[in-house]
């Protein structure tokens, strides 16, 4: 339990996935950071726990991913979920920014599984994550 009446660069509060990257991000660039977290244990993470998997752009095959997933067909499978309905420019943006998450999230304890024979064709656009979102969100 950190010590509250220390002071911290950085104040995060939730313990979601997106609480998590701002965290690791703050203290790989040297700041203190303290993040706060309402949920118990076995609740903490938010939805993260409830996730398998994570849609990125990447140019070309790995271990973890069968084919290339280029920004285009990224675009075009989002206008199709949203029906259009999105900021095209703060989209691309982040597309293109996923191409770093299969280095990044191993660099800070996920680990991703390999892709099964015969499984659905997600395995070309998504990495799994070995033990889902509670393994992530422990790692």
């Amino acid at each position: 339990m950190p010590n509250l009446h220390d002071f911290y660069d950085v104040l995060v509060i939730g313990g979601g996935n997106a609480a998590m990257c701002a965290a690791i991000t703050a203290r790989r660039a040297g700041a203190s950071v303290v993040v706060l977290e309402c949920a118990t244990k076995d609740f903490r993470g938010g939805n993260s726990r409830h996730t398998r998997d994570v849609r990125y752009m990447h140019r070309a095959a790995t271990e973890f991913v069968t084919a290339a997933y280029d920004e285009e067909e990224f675009w075009r499978d989002l206008v199709g979920v949203t029906g259009g309905a999105t900021n095209e420019r703060l989209a691309r943006l982040t597309i293109r920014e996923s191409e770093a998450l299969g280095d990044w999230m191993p660099a800070n304890g996920v680990r991703w599984q390999k892709p099964l024979r015969g499984t659905l064709h997600l395995t070309r656009s998504n990495l799994f994550m070995l033990g889902g979102g509670k393994a992530m969100m422990n790692a």
